[in-house]
């Protein structure tokens, strides 16, 4: 906000809706004492010219001064104006009982009303001084201004000191100059106003020297026009959280470059286990050579999801196992397999994606040298669900010719099968087959929480990332 700065009340000044203690005390004392010896006088005239059922009421008002201001001196206030009135009563109207009789009366009301007025005095000066301490003591700096002019009429250190001032007497301008933009000041006295209260608004104030700090803001209406801000400083807070941002962008570049090499290097290990195949004397060799390829580029295509995938660390399941199905079939000497696979919002880590895709890697690969002898349409289906208790289900099947009744899974010894009973003991999962048109396996095993948040925001993750592709 331009132009002249408004002259705003120092700490204390006339318009602080908090001051209880006078300005300049010494005026006050004067002021009393003018106001008591104005009483007597009146009550001199009054009692001259015969009038004694209206003055007395205005002893009480240097008593209530006295009390008000001065509660030290609120009961002697008392007991002086009181024996004022007998005594001038006494000289002026003589035996005059029921008027004498009267005055004491009156003294004693004075003594109440001077003791009462000097308990909610001392009573509004502690809570005064509590006020203060609270006010002085706290960390957060805490600001209360005139929302008509921007006018700052209390402020203490934590409000001073990041600004670089001493005092609101060391050149603070108004509140409404402090901002880096006008329009920050207007919507946040324009919310408050509305609201009545707002939390955590973050804003940029200027200091002293011209530099800008971070603040958060808290903000209520106060006592009228005034509103009392609180103001946390996140300056240090913003630029290391802005380093650390930084840091973990530079640390998820590295992290997928280190993913598209090793994908690199595995593809280089295929190529070489493709020339070796080449070399190979017979068709059992060649199949052993296709099919620890295929297990490499299970691995390698893992790698290339990762740093791919819009969640650092985590790959798709339904994108992944889509493409290691393809390229299974595209390897294989099957062709015509249609590969149908759903896995909605399903995420898995490389700890259970590694596992998974070797398992589909290996039944897939069984699929399509033993099921589809006799199929014209072969299908291979593959499902991954979470359960109400965070289970994934992998459900795998094909609509081929189904396993022998006489084969017993469990005591396999071929070493494809060996490995699927590795991995999947390494999921911690269970596993079960069923052999009724075509074979179907199902294995249950557990998500962690970071896997179960992800299937929750699934649907938020697939925006971002088709916005990122548009973007």
């Amino acid at each position: 906000m331009s132009g002249q700065v408004p002259e705003c009340p120092p700490w204390g000044g006339t318009d602080n809706p908090f001051v209880q203690t006078p300005e300049d005390p010494g005026i006050m004392r004067i002021l009393i004492i003018i106001v008591a010896a104005a009483t007597i006088g009146v009550a001199v005239f009054s009692l001259t010219h015969g009038i004694v059922d209206i003055y007395p009421y205005l002893f009480l008002l240097p008593i209530v001064m006295t009390a008000y201001f001065f509660p030290r001196y609120g009961i002697a206030a008392s007991i002086i104006m009181g024996l004022s009135l007998v005594l001038l009563n006494v000289l002026f109207v003589g035996e005059n009982l029921p008027v004498l009789s009267l005055a004491c009366v009156t003294f004693g009301v004075f003594l109440g009303i001077g003791g009462i007025v000097t308990m909610m005095s001392d009573n509004i000066t502690g809570l005064k001084k509590r006020y203060q301490d609270i006010f002085a003591m706290s960390e957060a700096g805490i600001v209360i201004f005139n929302q008509d002019d921007g006018c700052i009429t209390e402020a203490n250190s934590g409000f001073l000191a990041p600004l670089g001032y001493e005092s609101t007497r060391s050149g603070l301008p108004a509140f409404c100059d402090l901002f880096e933009r006008t329009e920050q000041y207007r919507d946040l006295v324009g919310a408050v106003t509305t609201a009545k209260r707002i939390t955590d608004r973050k804003c940029s104030l200027q200091t002293a020297t011209g530099t800008l700090r971070q603040f958060q803001i808290s903000a209520r209406t106060f006592a009228g026009p005034f509103i009392l801000c609180t103001l946390m400083d996140i300056t240090e807070r913003k630029q290391y959280e802005d380093t650390l941002r930084q840091s973990l962008t530079e640390k998820e570049i590295l992290l997928k470059e280190v993913h598209h090499r090793v994908k690199n290097n595995m593809q280089v290990i295929m190529s070489l286990l493709e020339l070796n195949a080449l070399k190979a004397e017979n068709s059992f060799e060649r199949s052993q050579y296709a099919e620890m390829q295929g297990r490499v580029m299970t691995m390698a295509l893992i790698h290339e999801k990762l740093y791919q995938s819009p969640v650092s660390g985590f790959i798709e399941g339904e994108a992944y196992f889509s493409e290691l199905l393809k390229n299974v079939v595209s390897a294989s000497a099957t062709p015509g397999v249609n590969c149908y696979v759903r896995a909605p919002g399903i995420f898995l880590d490389i700890d259970k994606a590694i596992p998974c895709g070797l398992i589909i890697n290996e039944l897939a690969t069984n699929s399509l040298k033993y099921a589809f002898h006799h199929r014209a349409e072969p299908e291979i289906h593959l499902t991954l669900v979470m359960d109400n208790d965070g289970i994934c289900v992998l459900d795998y099947g094909d609509n081929g010719e189904g396993l022998p009744d006489s084969y017993d899974f469990s005591a396999s010894e071929t070493l494809g099968i060996r490995l699927i009973h590795m991995l999947v003991r390494q999921l911690k999962g269970v596993t079960s087959i069923t052999n009724k048109k075509g074979t179907h396996f199902c294995i249950r095993f557990p998500l962690n929480i970071h896997e179960r948040e992800l299937r929750a925001s699934a649907a938020q993750i697939a925006e971002q990332t088709t916005i990122a592709q548009w973007a």
